[in-house]
């Protein structure tokens, strides 16, 4: 009898000490690290930029049929940023579980470089995805090649060229989903649809005790402007958006719009 009792007393103590195990085990499924998330503009340090206009300021006139400027920045609306463990993958639905990084949804039009996102404590892990939400017109800042002390504020949209253009626009442009294949939106059918494999997310991981920076650089980090190619379309020398259209001379390197650098510390 006394042998049955330890017995049992011994089979409980391992148990109790398998359990036990297996919660330390779950405590480290707990773990958690930080993420700081920013935007880089390479332009706005080497240009020695002119101080820029505000939005609604009155542009100076077009010098022609085409006006030679180069592009220095955007004034963009980013709503919301999201991150995700898991990737997006052309032909598969948004199934996947984000991670928010705003806390308020973005309404306000603000310069690229000057976008500032509060640290966040995320699960640790491997993250493969980053989600953007954009309003559907902005502005780009370019100065006359001639005269760098002119600047012009240029509305434009998400979409052609030729799309209507207002200012009071309010609405979404299609959400851009990065992963490790590039750039992606979601098609009409629901599924994700490669639309830049140039502009990839390499992944980040969140650790315990560290800190992950992920820089969102414009044009991809590349420190020399595009030429822009002002087309006056309808020869008022004003720039009139959704009736006159750009043309663009790039630097060899400058190939795709955004990337994502990855630090630790």
């Amino acid at each position: 009898m006394k042998s049955k009792l330890l017995l049992i007393m011994i089979t409980g103590l391992m148990f109790l000490a398998v359990s036990c195990g297996k919660d330390n085990e779950g405590n480290d499924n707990d773990k958690s690290g930080v993420l700081r998330f920013k935007t880089y503009n390479p332009l706005a340090g080497n240009l020695k930029m002119h101080p820029l206009k505000t939005v609604a300021t009155t542009n100076p006139p077009l010098t022609g049929p085409t006006t030679v400027t180069e592009t220095t920045s955007f004034m963009l609306c980013v709503g919301d940023v999201w991150v995700s463990q898991g990737e997006v993958k052309a032909g598969q639905p948004d199934n996947l579980v984000w991670e928010r990084l705003t806390t308020v949804t973005n309404k306000e039009h603000m310069l690229f470089e000057d976008y500032a996102f509060s640290d966040i404590e995320l699960p640790a892990g491997s993250y493969k995805s980053i989600k953007l939400t954009f309003r559907n017109v902005f502005y780009r800042y370019a100065r006359l090649v001639a005269d760098p002390a002119v600047a012009y504020e240029l509305l434009e949209t998400m979409g052609s060229w030729t799309s209507p253009c207002d200012e009071n626009d309010t609405t979404w442009a299609m959400t851009n989903y990065f992963g490790p294949d590039g750039n992606h939106i979601l098609g009409n059918g629901g599924t994700f649809e490669l639309v830049s494999e140039g502009e990839k997310l390499g992944g980040f991981t969140i650790e315990e005790g560290r800190v992950a920076n992920v820089t969102w650089r414009l044009g991809a980090g590349v420190t020399e402007p595009c030429t822009t190619y002002l087309i006056d379309e309808n020869n008022n020398l004003q720039w009139d958006c959704g009736v006159d259209r750009m043309e663009f001379e790039c630097p060899p390197d400058a190939e795709y719009m955004w990337d994502f650098v990855i630090e630790y510390q």
